[in-house]
């Protein structure tokens, strides 16, 4: 394992601008701004970084030192954002180890993933969660990530809801424009095989179909003014559901932006918990 500290992954990627706006179509993004690829869709990034969460998080720590896993999920995901993402430029990924903890679930392994231009400004920085359920590990590092609990005095605030359909083919065109093809998203077997009664749909799907609702609800339909999403996944989603998210008033930060916590729910069960979004005002 590389150290806290050192970059474990580093390379150069291009903005595709139709791949932006197979993106945003994948998701279902409501944003004309988005899903006319103008311009790019919050969760976008994901897409650019996946191969340094995936190379970084293999070493996170050394072989044998996580034992009794269960199931590797995605359990958190929190965005920060400080400048735009441009179609059609050239932008560099990084990732580091940010911390191993033991929790009551099993163990969680958060990677720091930040996207920058040339000059080496900093675009977006990913803190991404891998669970392994059930697991006990030998040796912790690093803090928690940044905290997004859902403060329990925004629930007498409700702002409103969005609904979304989560459409038949929704896995597949999340996983032609994102890369991202596991078997349960894709093949019914498979997805039964893992105790699920159908396909599910992929997390991070999920999370970018939250980001419009947000936009929609409260950024008036501008992504530049989105500078954090963060959100836990409780439960998967299926096709031919639907998704709601439910937004409420979270009050102004002390720098000045606006919070809204959010909820998303599909056919009864909660599926994303502890959702924060921070906006400029």
């Amino acid at each position: 394992m590389t150290s806290q500290t050192e970059v474990a992954s580093k390379y150069q990627v291009y903005v595709d601008a139709d791949a932006v706006l197979a993106y945003a179509l994948a998701t279902n993004d409501p944003n004309p701004l988005c899903n006319s690829g103008e311009l790019v869709s919050p969760l976008y990034t994901a897409t650019l970084v996946v191969n340094g969460f995936r190379s970084t998080m293999s070493n996170a720590v050394q072989s044998g030192a996580i034992t009794g896993t269960r199931a590797s999920v995605h359990g958190m995901h929190d965005v920060h954002y400080f400048a735009p993402v441009i179609p059609g430029s050239h932008v560099v990924c990084t990732g580091r180890h940010y911390a191993v903890r033991q929790t009551g679930a099993g163990v969680a392994i958060t990677t720091e993933l930040d996207v920058l231009d040339l000059e080496g400004r900093l675009l977006v920085r990913h803190y991404w969660t891998g669970m392994d359920v059930g697991a006990t590990v030998d040796g912790e590092f690093g803090e928690s990530p940044p905290d997004h609990q859902f403060p329990d005095a925004a629930r007498a605030r409700p702002i409103d809801s969005f609904i979304m359909d989560i459409t038949a083919d929704q896995a597949f065109r999340y996983g032609g424009a994102s890369g991202d093809r596991n078997d349960h998203a894709i093949n019914d077997e498979v997805a039964r095989a893992e105790g699920f009664p159908s396909k599910i749909v992929q997390g991070l799907c999920t999370f970018a179909m939250c980001s419009g609702a947000v936009l929609k609800l409260v950024g008036e339909g501008d992504p530049t003014r989105l500078t954090r999403l963060a959100g836990r996944f409780s439960s998967p989603v299926f096709p031919r559901q639907q998704l709601q998210v439910d937004l409420f008033d979270a009050g102004v930060s002390a720098d000045g932006r606006q919070l809204v916590a959010f909820e998303a729910t599909s056919n009864g069960t909660t599926v994303v918990k502890h959702g924060r979004a921070e906006l400029t005002i």
